[in-house]
């Protein structure tokens, strides 16, 4: 475990300017790769292209970069997931829109796939570090309400219980990019995930069915 977390105090005279944005996206992908307890701060400085001193002025420690990493991850899935409700599409649709978007999102990485930054790297700190597992609690809610939204749009019968599921099935697709797994054994989980759901959906709509 790296324990270099505190950044090198800012000297004298002004930090180098730079692309902030660019910076964050650098250190998210480098965080999504080693995780937060194997990615010093030498090899954030390198990812980003800026000095020690300059992230620690405008970011603050590891930690804090790390978890404006997570935060700018959770925007990106907030805007992501409001885009796909908006077009209305019909529960098939919708499911495949959603695993689908998730794999292809998970087969990146800076050197193989990297899965979820939140799923994969956020959830082995989150039992030692509390500010850590808030924003993994604050992930996980964010996803489930909007894909309970989803499924409620699509005309679920139950859509807080078919979000979990979704859901659940989505981590496991993080978890299985980053062992490895191929895109199409992916894809088949996905749409047997989809089966299923759709098929407990029109029994919950039909209690009948299950006496047939």
């Amino acid at each position: 475990m790296r324990n270099d977390t505190k950044m090198a105090p800012r000297g004298r005279g002004r930090p180098r300017k730079f692309d902030e944005e660019a910076a964050l996206r650098a250190a998210l992908q480098r965080f999504r790769t080693l995780g937060y307890s194997n990615t010093s701060l030498d090899e954030l400085a390198a990812a980003t292209g800026v000095n020690r001193p300059s992230l620690y002025a405008t970011f603050g420690d590891k930690k804090a970069l790390y978890l404006a990493g997570l935060a700018r991850t959770h925007a990106v899935v907030d805007s992501t997931f409001a885009a796909l409700h908006a077009v209305h599409y019909p529960p098939e649709k919708m499911l495949k829109a959603l695993f689908l978007g998730a794999i292809e999102g998970f087969l990146t990485g800076e050197y193989g796939p990297s899965g979820c930054i939140a799923v994969n790297t956020a959830a082995a700190e989150a039992v030692t570090d509390p500010d850590i597992r808030a924003a993994l609690a604050a992930f996980v809610t964010l996803q489930d309400g909007w894909i309970e939204r989803l499924m409620a749009q699509a005309g679920s019968a139950d859509p807080r219980g078919d979000a979990q599921i979704a859901s659940s099935v989505i981590h496991s697709l993080s978890t299985r990019a980053r062992a490895g797994t191929p895109r199409a054994d992916l894809i088949a989980i996905a749409k047997k995930a989809t089966a299923l759901l759709l098929a407990e959906s029109n029994t919950l709509r039909d209690p009948a069915s299950e006496t047939k």
